[in-house]
């Protein structure tokens, strides 16, 4: 029974394959393989699966809030029937740092992606470290909610801890963020913080744990999308990079 839990499993994640790995795994500027793809989907699966049980066990959460987690999963089964196909993987790579550094680079890029959605910023302005683009799409959401006040957008602190939530415009994918950035400080305890560092000449991997706290802080505070952005492509994926020898895209 066990194997048979295991193989479906498997099989699912191989066939989500086709349909993510599009819009997950190309985003960012790290090279990627086959297995830390598939470390991916595994923890985009589980951190769906804990937003669904946090909204079933919460009386005071918002019904729609599970609807939109439900609705994903209907989505994820869809996406089952019609893709073909297959991941390349070898289970011994799951326990390499640099396959798991680099899913967590991934994790990053989902970050971007959700905390994007949430404030109604294009996640391709996340995803490409378009800074002046993201100040303006502040600046006209900010402009949305306060028709009359026009320097409204220097209120905001752009580039700084500020809040945020009142141009909140879809809070499922708030949620989604800021459990995925609590996840990738769980995989940082449990497979990258006891890393050997030996060989290090810096303090990348120090400052990697720091940027993954400071991002789930500023994500918890409702922080600008600007803020968000600067944290995971100017400190957590360049601290993977120098972490564990990451290569780029060329």
């Amino acid at each position: 029974m066990k194997n048979h839990l295991l193989y479906s499993s498997f099989l699912i994640i191989t066939l989500l394959f086709a349909h993510v790995v599009g819009t997950t795994v190309i985003a960012h500027n790290f090279s990627t393989d086959d297995n830390s793809t598939f470390l991916t989907l595994i923890n985009m699966i589980l951190i769906e699966n804990r937003l669904i049980n946090n909204s079933l066990m919460d009386s005071s959460a918002n019904t729609s809030l599970h609807s939109n987690y439900v609705k994903n999963i209907n989505e994820i089964i869809d996406d089952i029937l019609v893709s073909e196909d297959s991941l390349l993987i070898d289970s011994d790579q799951f326990y390499n740092n640099t396959i798991i550094a680099t899913m967590m680079a991934n994790l990053g890029d989902e970050v971007l992606r959700k905390y994007g959605y949430a404030f109604g910023v294009p996640s391709n302005i996340m995803l490409y470290m378009n800074f002046s683009a993201v100040y303006n799409s502040e600046k006209n959401i900010s402009k949305e909610w306060n028709p009359n006040n026009h320097s409204s957008h220097d209120t905001l602190d752009v580039g700084n801890v500020s809040n945020y939530s009142a141009n909140l415009e879809d809070k499922s994918q708030y949620y989604d963020a800021l459990e995925t950035s609590k996840r990738m400080i769980e995989i940082y305890k449990n497979d990258l913080d006891s890393a050997d560092t030996s060989m290090q000449t810096n303090s990348s991997l120090s400052l990697l744990k720091k940027s993954l706290n400071d991002l789930n802080e500023n994500i918890h505070n409702y922080s600008n999308p600007s803020k968000i952005m600067e944290i995971v492509h100017g400190k957590v994926h360049p601290n993977l990079q120098l972490a564990f020898n990451r290569t780029l895209k060329r």
